[in-house]
């Protein structure tokens, strides 16, 4: 018979624990102490299997954290309807006593689905570095030079990116910053180090500057705790012996022929390696006698002019139906749309056996070395490596371009790094330029 209100109150504890069935498998336990804890057996069926279990929920009494009779009846309910939905009750303990059981827990599933669809939402819009760092380079491009941007993309993007990139940035903390920097500085490459130091500082100033953060992880770094470069000159050789060994190894590189002419060129025309790789046709002019490289793609941001001396001129007629169908003097052997990588010059010069002895930019220090020694006058030479003028008041006034003097100097220049590969007697000429 079902359960009544007075018949559970007559219940009394007996030496052994014993039940009292209500109906539906719900049935009231009573212990030797009088405690009576309410019980609902189920059946769990699931596609493979049936099983039967047990699930006890809460006391009979008077108690407002005790269950009555009413209360257990619809409790049970519930649990025989999740028990034929396949759902274990035990696992929606807390919910048994909703009016709608199935509504509770449809509620409960949509709200950890809400938080979680927002929470996901939150991570993907927040601001993270790799956004920031994308914004900040985009905003700068276009007053840089196409390989200063790329060089600065590639940098990031392999360094930092893969460390702090989806890390929102109020979480970065200088913590951060310093681990990721200590792992490119444990690679060797302090130069590399200080420089993303730099960028990492300046990309958070600008989202300070635009609101997407309010303060610089990279700002509060201590700066003994990173290695100093130090700072030594690029390998080069003033021997005129050792010079005539590296001109004659060039002409027998046997690689790519857009990086054996532009090692070709490179004792003649004191170019850096990222301004001579970049060369452009349009940049050349024959009419005036000049490579003519615009202020963007120089180290100093000021135009500059390369007399064109018979040597230059052959390596560019040379190249001309190589590559005169493209914008660059000197294509990418992987894309003409691309110009050669200037960091593919200097490991050139090692496979040729010059490592510690040439470097690509040492041509710069073996031209300025040479040409000095032969009392060319030293604002001419000076002039032609696209140096700044070390005295400020002087170079204010100093606009000289000395361009009949380069042009005679550079040919003077050309014709006795000739003479090395040649053979011929060369005699150290005394000659200032006026």
């Amino acid at each position: 018979m079902a359960l009544t209100v007075t018949g559970i109150k007559a219940l009394n504890p007996k030496d052994k624990l014993y039940r009292e069935l209500d109906g539906e498998r719900l049935y009231l336990q009573v212990s030797p102490k009088g405690l009576k804890s309410w019980y609902a057996r189920f059946d769990l069926v699931t596609v493979d299997s049936k099983k039967s279990d047990s699930i006890s929920f809460g006391r009979y009494g008077n108690k407002s954290n005790e269950i009555g009779l009413q209360e257990a009846r619809h409790i049970n309910r519930n649990i025989q309807k999740l028990a034929r939905r396949g759902i274990n009750p035990k696992q929606y303990k807390s919910i048994l006593h909703e009016i709608d059981i199935i509504d509770a827990i449809d509620k409960a599933n949509q709200q950890a689905i809400d938080e979680k669809e927002q929470a996901e939402k939150a991570r993907t819009e927040a601001m993270t570095f790799n956004k920031l760092f994308l914004l900040w380079h985009s905003h700068n491009a276009e007053t840089w030079s196409y390989s200063h941007a790329r060089d600065i993309r590639e940098r990031i993007d392999k360094h930092i990116i893969p460390q702090l990139g989806d890390v929102p940035l109020d979480q970065i903390k200088p913590m951060d910053v310093i681990k990721a920097l200590k792992l490119i500085e444990q690679g060797g490459r302090v130069e590399t180090t200080r420089r993303i130091k730099q960028y990492i500082n300046r990309i958070f100033k600008f989202g300070i500057g635009f609101g997407h953060c309010e303060r610089n992880p990279a700002s509060e770094l201590p700066e003994d705790i990173f290695q100093k470069a130090v700072k030594t000159n690029y390998a080069h050789t003033t021997d005129p012996k050792v010079l005539t060994q590296i001109l004659k190894a060039i002409d027998s590189y046997t690689g790519d022929i857009s990086t054996k002419k532009a090692l070709e060129l490179a004792p003649y025309v004191f170019l850096r390696s990222k301004e001579l790789a970049g060369i452009r046709w349009d940049e050349i002019n024959l009419e005036n006698g000049l490579i003519e490289v615009p202020a963007e793609r120089m180290k100093k941001k000021r135009p500059h002019v390369v007399p064109i001396t018979s040597k230059v001129l052959e390596i560019i007629e040379y190249m001309r139906p190589l590559s005169g169908d493209c914008d660059f003097l000197f294509p990418s052997p992987r894309s003409k749309s691309r110009h050669i990588g200037e960091q593919t010059l200097n490991p050139a010069l090692h496979r040729l056996g010059f490592k510690d002895i040439q470097t690509f930019h040492g041509f710069r220090h073996t031209a300025s070395t040479l040409l000095n020694e032969m009392e060319f006058m030293g604002d001419v030479i000076e002039k032609q490596l696209a140096h700044e003028e070390t005295n400020k008041v002087r170079g204010a006034y100093n606009k000289a371009q000395y361009l009949p003097q380069r042009k005679e100097m550079m040919q003077a220049w050309s014709d006795y790094l000739n003479s090395l590969k040649t053979g011929a007697d060369v005699i150290p000429f005394q000659k200032a330029l006026s």
